[in-house]
């Protein structure tokens, strides 16, 4: 998404993780990378530091962001440096709503849904860091996709070491990354609901050791960032969205 670091950010995560979080970090370290996420209650972060809350409830991207790079930069008995992701569960009351309220002031915000598992598809392999050969130079150019389509570059990036001219790309998916992903749909509690409506479903996006940890069936929560939805008609984009959420973590209740 292009994200850049915020050094006041980072600087509060990384405090933080070193103050609360260190020995759950050096337990991860150990089993690295088959265990590769580090989950934190949400009550723990609001405790410990109330600057960090309002910026993860209402600019979770950007929170998340700079929380996993601080978390890349935290010592520990592991040589090699890790990649983690920082799951935060347990949101507060200002983020649970159920997927008949969700509203257009939701998205881009952090939410937690609830409801029963009703859909769930297969795990498939999703480009992470997609590689492009330029046919001008033969230079490998790396692109993080934005989204669900995969678009190739216009532009050999002299960055990168290309030609910096205008080409015809190839992709390469030997040289390119790739994560596991998956999708649930949950369905909200028919009690909650309001004036006798029916429930509503929406699906959710699961990526990387997330994946292929849910059973139809099951009661969970999903605590992610609302997104909105393309929706196309005869090849144009509609101006209404659908929506679905990117959890960053799931909770699975017990009855």
């Amino acid at each position: 998404m292009g994200l850049l670091r915020d050094d006041r950010i980072y600087e509060s995560w990384k405090d933080f993780f070193e103050d609360h979080c260190k020995s759950d970090i050096e337990t991860i370290a150990l089993s690295y990378p088959e265990k590769r996420s580090l989950e934190v209650d949400f009550s723990v972060i609001d405790k410990a530091n109330l600057d960090l809350t309002p910026s993860l409830i209402n600019h979770p991207y950007k929170s998340i962001f700079n929380a996993e790079e601080a978390l890349r930069d935290i010592d520990t008995a592991n040589p090699k440096k890790m990649k983690l992701h920082f799951r935060p569960y347990n949101l507060p009351d200002i983020c649970k709503i159920d997927v008949s309220e969700i509203r257009a002031r939701h998205f881009g915000k952090s939410v937690a849904i609830g409801g029963d598992v009703k859909l769930r598809t297969m795990v498939m392999q999703k480009v992470d860091v997609a590689a492009f050969e330029c046919r001008r130079c033969g230079a490998i150019i790396h692109v993080e996709p934005g989204g669900d389509i995969l678009i190739e570059p216009v532009e050999c990036y002299e960055k990168q070491g290309g030609c910096g001219r205008v080409s015809i790309f190839k992709f390469l998916p030997d040289h390119s990354q790739f994560v596991d992903s998956q999708k649930i749909g949950i369905k909200e509690d028919s009690g909650g609901l309001h004036y006798g409506g029916n429930p509503e479903r929406i699906p959710i996006c699961l990526e990387d050791d997330l994946v292929g940890k849910i059973g139809m069936g099951d009661r969970v929560i999903a605590n992610g960032i609302l997104h909105p939805e393309y929706r196309k008609h005869d090849g144009n984009q509609l101006t209404t969205f659908d929506k679905k959420v990117v959890a960053y973590s799931i909770e699975i209740e017990k009855y």
